[in-house]
């Protein structure tokens, strides 16, 4: 597997709980600012939602299922492994932490230009993993 993806995954699933070192080390992978789906994040964007993360789930681990590298580009397939223990915000509304083991489907198309990653397109199976929390579809307050 490419290093970088290494460097990108043990990132996220254990990012430095100091902020400012936290910063450096995303910085040493991801330019700043870079578009996420169209959207313009900072580094210290990409920290917050980092430690969000890890608000959200507990006893996180990746297994990569694919990569495939070319020129300026690098897309990876991966499952994320977890426990749901904090706040989920859903476009339906926020679900509550439920204590279950989830396994949520991402795919990121990454854009990398001199080592650094300066273009994400992420999508993840958002409805798989509603299927794995909600037994009873009323438990999400919309609102």
């Amino acid at each position: 597997m490419s290093t970088l993806i290494d460097r990108l995954l043990s990132l996220w699933l254990a990012p430095p709980a100091d902020p400012a070192t936290a910063e450096a080390a995303f910085r040493a992978v991801y330019a700043d600012p870079l578009a996420v789906n169209d959207v313009t994040f900072t580094v210290a964007d990409l920290v917050q939602r980092a430690y969000s993360l890890h608000t959200t789930y507990a006893d996180l681990r990746s297994e990569p299922v694919d990569v495939v590298e070319a020129p300026g580009r690098l897309v990876v397939g991966f499952r994320m492994h977890g426990r749901h223990v904090g706040p989920l915000a859903t476009p339906f509304g926020t679900l509550a932490g439920t204590g279950r083991a989830v396994q949520i489907r991402v795919i990121d198309i990454l854009t990398v230009e001199n080592g650094l990653v300066t273009g994400v397109w992420m999508i993840s199976d958002d409805l798989d993993l509603l299927r794995q929390l909600i037994d009873d579809p009323t438990a999400i307050s919309l609102g």
